[in-house]
């Protein structure tokens, strides 16, 4: 009898086994995944596009910057970004992203353009985060659409 007591004591203690539950956001960490290859909405006779290719992505919780990748994202006419842009969020689903201009010297337009209507959602149980969003650049609207999973 005593064991039993001792048993009971010890599983209420730990909590009973049911249903996980759903975890609102992606671990704190860095996500690795692929971004969807995509043409922009042409606006004034520009075009531009993204590639499909590996990418990274890390927001922590409801933090008002995240961080992404890109192969490459291109304008027909005149530039071209890769590598790390970071989002920062001046609302839930819009503000400015910012591309590193080390390599080339787009003006700001381009490597510092708005986005709008972010969305992510996060599957705990295939821990798996979809990525939306629309970059607008000068004379481009570009659709972005990424899957990253937890290693």
């Amino acid at each position: 009898m005593r064991n039993l007591c001792l048993f009971v004591v010890v599983a209420l203690a730990l909590g009973s086994a049911g249903p996980a539950r759903a975890q609102a956001f992606p671990p704190d960490k860095l996500l690795g995944g692929e971004v969807k290859l995509a043409v922009g909405a042409v606006q004034f006779g520009g075009s531009c596009y993204v590639n499909r290719g590996n990418s990274q992505f890390q927001r922590n919780g409801t933090s008002p910057k995240a961080v992404i990748s890109f192969d490459e994202i291109v304008d027909s006419r005149f530039w071209e970004l890769r590598g790390q842009a970071v989002l920062t969020f001046t609302t839930a689903t819009s503000g400015n992203i910012l591309f590193s201009r080390e390599h080339m010297l787009p003006p700001l337009t381009v490597s510092n353009p708005s986005f709008q209507n972010y969305v992510q959602t996060y599957d705990p149980v295939n821990q798996r985060l979809v990525v939306n969003f629309s970059i607008v650049f000068p004379d481009c609207t570009l659709p972005v659409f990424a899957v990253f999973e937890a290693a």
